[in-house]
Order: structure tokens, then C-alpha cells, then sequence
């Protein structure tokens, strides 16, 4: 029987050093059951922090560009994941001695007792901030960041080759010279994740405590491209915004173990 279990509106929620995280999470349980079980659960989540690591984390800036305005720094972390969806499933096939199908004869040893099993991935991109241009100010000290134009840094054509807009950046504003910038912190949003991972498997049993398996192991399963972040430096037009790689695409694998 499915059990819906561990919604609670803002499960978790925190204020560490000016850092908040918020989340929503619910979870969906299916115990053993005629050969089933499953488990799923979501996370809705926000987390908000000056800075996400003692060391400069990816595109995060270890140092605020203007220590008058330490609020210019607050904005999404570098880990938050605004939703994510995971899931899991195992299912005894129905063939094989005992089971409804099949469940006579030669035929039945050797299609019984198989077992597909998958895990699902699906989440959002994290945050990621906009290449900094330097020192403009010329003081040897702090570097600025790019000015936002207002124009939604999402394309309405949106695709690898175009996965941000430039124009919603302004790299070359004089101004940027002697004033701070005016976007906000980790303003983009990486490509999210999408994955499949499947498994069929049989346990043979030699002896009490003793068995033989063999896997089908296939990850990625529907070969999906999930693509890395692309060139987030808007001084460089020909590369902003455009993927060139991705995460590892379908593998499959072929594994026996020896429980005992």
C-alpha cells in the first residue's frame, strides 16, 4: 500500500550568517508489495547567502566588489537547487516457479526470478554569476562585475548554441570606471539534469546464505544530454552562452556478484 508521507511547508529552514534555506519537501513510499516497491520524493527549495564557500567556488566571487554595499553580494547560492525530483523502483517480474506466468517446466528457471530496478534524476540548474571584468577602477584592490540592461537573460530561441542572451548584460558601460555594477549575484542558471539509470538482475542460490548474481546495468538509459554550463564572460560574444560538452552520456555494464 502507497504512503504519503513528510510534507511539511518549510521543513527546513535556517539563518546561518545572513544565509537562508527554505525548502518544501513531500516524499511518496510504496513498500513491497506483489512484487513492487517504489519510492519518490520532491524538494521545492531556496537557499540565499553572501557567499557559498571560504574559497572561490566556481563563478562565485570570494571578495565583495564593493565593501560600502556588502548587500550587493546577496543572492542565490552557489548550491541551490530550486526543485528536484528523485525516484526509485524495483519489480519482481512475474515469471518463474510460484509467479502467475510462466511458472512451469524448463522454461520457468530460466525467466524466473528477474528483477528490474531504475532510478530518476530530475533537477533544476544552480545559479551561476557572470564573469567579472576586472579592476576598472584601476585601484589595485577589488574587481567589478557587468552591469544588467533589464532584458531577460533567457532567449525567446533558446538552445546549445544560445542558452543565454548577451543582451541582457552591459560589459563596456564607461560608468563601470569609477561606479559598482548593478546586477545582482548569480543571476544565470545552469542547464538542469535530467537521467534515467535502469537495472535487470537475477540471484541464483547455490546454498542457504550463498548466492550468484548477474546485472544488466545501463546509466543514462535514454542517452538524454545534459549539458555542462556554458561560457558565462560576456566579454567574449563569440563563446557566451554557447555549450560545448556535456555530462557523461548512456553506459552500460555488465557485473556478476557472490553474496555469502
Amino acid at each position: 500500500m502507497a504512503s504519503l508521507s513528510g510534507l511539511w511547508p518549510d521543513s527546513v529552514s535556517r539563518t546561518v550568517d545572513n544565509s537562508n534555506y527554505n525548502s518544501l519537501s513531500g516524499r511518496l513510499t510504496q513498500r513491497f508489495s506483489k512484487g513492487l516497491s517504489y519510492l519518490a520524493g520532491f524538494t521545492w527549495s531556496k537557499a540565499i547567502d553572501e557567499g557559498s564557500g571560504l574559497r572561490t567556488n566556481g563563478s562565485d566571487p570570494l571578495w565583495p566588489d564593493n565593501t560600502y554595499n556588502l548587500k550587493l553580494m546577496r543572492g542565490l547560492a552557489e548550491f541551490d537547487v530550486r526543485r528536484r525530483l528523485v525516484g526509485s523502483f524495483v519489480y519482481e517480474l512475474p515469471f518463474g516457479t510460484s509467479k502467475r506466468c510462466l511458472n512451469q517446466g524448463a522454461l520457468s528457471y530460466i525467466v524466473g526470478g528477474w528483477n528490474v530496478g531504475g532510478i530518476v534524476t530530475l533537477a533544476d540548474g544552480t545559479p551561476v554569476n557572470a564573469s567579472q571584468l576586472g579592476d576598472t577602477a584601476g585601484l589595485g584592490v577589488l574587481n567589478n562585475q557587468i552591469d544588467a540592461t533589464g532584458i531577460s537573460p533567457i532567449p525567446s530561441n533558446r538552445s546549445a548554441q544560445n542558452f543565454w542572451n548577451i543582451a541582457a548584460f552591459d560589459a563596456t558601460n564607461p560608468n563601470l570606471a569609477w561606479q559598482p555594477r548593478n546586477m545582482g549575484r548569480n543571476t544565470l542558471f545552469a542547464p538542469g539534469l535530467s537521467v534515467l539509470d535502469t537495472s535487470l538482475y537475477k540471484a541464483f542460490r547455490i546454498r542457504e546464505s550463498h548466492t550468484f548474481q548477474i546485472r544488466f546495468e545501463a546509466f543514462n538509459t535514454l542517452n538524454h544530454p545534459n549539458w555542462n554550463p556554458p561560457s558565462s564572460n560576456p566579454l567574449v560574444p563569440s563563446t557566451f552562452g554557447v555549450i560545448t560538452s556535456a555530462r557523461e552520456m548512456r553506459e552500460l555494464q555488465f557485473a556478476v556478484k557472490y553474496l555469502f
